[in-house]
């Protein structure tokens, strides 16, 4: 699998439509579970999903990097998302992931992590997607493939189940 070539992006405000709830039970969207990242994930109104989160010290790879593998996590919190925007009881697991590390990411900053509107084909389902820093660089580059979960699957049952939370902050729209 190949990796979505984005050193830079234009950035500009993007409209928030929908704030996506969170699990309970999820590493990637839990702050609150021993090491889990509390990403908030929203959708816009021309179909992106973009994830909001702080790296922190307990996540760090290298000294003062953060971990590659977390940042791998956050394109799978965020980007799987984006399998949803058209039919939100869509349940999707991920078969392959790409991820092109481009800058360094250090703890504490303040990351944007965007999924861009997913190519559905049958049961399955690819993103592409970057994580920008602070600065408005692209950190790194990703591509996920995800299969979309049958509905007689007790995966799908499980899912759908979950205990969701939903996010009280009020965000109008992201700069990405």
């Amino acid at each position: 699998m190949n990796y979505p070539q984005m050193d830079s992006v234009e950035v500009r405000p993007h409209r928030v439509v929908r704030r996506i709830p969170w699990r309970e039970t999820c590493f990637g969207c839990n702050g609150s579970l021993p090491g889990g990242l509390g990403v908030r994930a929203y959708v816009t109104e021309d179909g992106y999903v973009v994830g909001l989160c702080t790296t922190r010290p307990e996540h760090t790879g290298f000294p003062g990097v953060t971990h590659g593998g977390i940042l791998s996590t956050y394109f799978d919190e965020v980007l799987w998302h984006a399998t949803r925007v058209k039919d939100p009881d869509t349940v999707a697991m991920t078969v392959e992931m790409a991820v092109h590390y481009i800058r360094p990411v250090h703890p504490g900053q303040a990351l944007r992590i965007v999924g861009l509107p997913a190519q559905i084909d049958g049961r399955h389902g690819y993103v592409d997607g970057y994580i920008l820093l602070p600065d408005d660089s692209v950190a790194c580059t990703g591509r996920c493939h995800y299969v979309i979960v049958r509905e007689e699957s007790s995966l799908n049952e499980a899912e759908c189940c979950r205990v969701m939370h939903e996010q009280t902050e009020e965000i109008r729209s992201i700069v990405f």
